[in-house]
């Protein structure tokens, strides 16, 4: 009977544990680890996020500038290079470039920097059109179009060898340079007596 007494004596003495949940200690560490997992993906989805964001930016501007680019050396290069109707002129400020395409129609490119604007117009001018926002030449002072003459000896007076165009677009924080070099393919040659 005495060896009865004991064993219940021991049980009684011995403190029952109900684990029912965590502890507050247990509790603010699976926080804190919570809260640096959440802070990492955020910082994680905001990198992903901005560098989506820059090259959305580049390839707009890419693509607006590769438009506008395509459209005027296309209609440069099928414009009619006749001197003697001057069909062919790029202004001395280098804002403007008018031509007369294979079609006839007079069409004008006009960099309007009161607007940061590439425009258009196929009438004389009466109606410019939008091609691109956000135009600046590609350092103060350059010129958007130039034109220069053949280098051979052989080309009537007047006539333009190459029409370069230069400027850059902004879209957003990105900044996006363009350049081409456009020949005529009406180029008349001089006469040899």
């Amino acid at each position: 009977m005495n060896n009865i007494n004991t064993k219940r004596h021991t049980t009684a003495t011995r403190p029952r544990r109900h684990h029912a949940g965590l502890s507050l200690i247990e509790t603010l560490i699976a926080l804190s680890i919570a809260a640096m997992l959440l802070s990492a993906t955020a910082f994680a989805f905001d990198a992903a996020f901005d560098t989506y964001r820059a090259n959305h930016d580049l390839a707009m501007a890419s693509m607006a500038a590769r438009n506008s680019v395509y459209q005027m050396s296309a209609t440069i290069r099928s414009a009619w290079n006749d001197p003697s109707f001057e069909t062919i002129d790029v202004a001395t400020d280098g804002t403007t470039c008018s031509l007369v395409d294979a079609s006839g129609r007079d069409v004008a490119y006009w960099y309007d920097d009161t607007t940061h604007t590439l425009k258009v117009s196929d009438d004389l001018g009466a109606n410019w059109y939008v091609m691109l926002d956000n135009v600046s030449p590609i350092q103060a002072g350059q010129p958007v179009f130039s034109a220069t003459d053949p280098l051979s000896g052989d080309f009537a007076s007047g006539t333009v060898g190459c029409i370069d165009i230069q400027f850059q677009v902004q879209q957003g924080q990105t900044t996006r340079p363009v350049s081409a070099s456009v020949v005529p393919r009406n180029v008349l040659y001089a006469t040899k007596n």
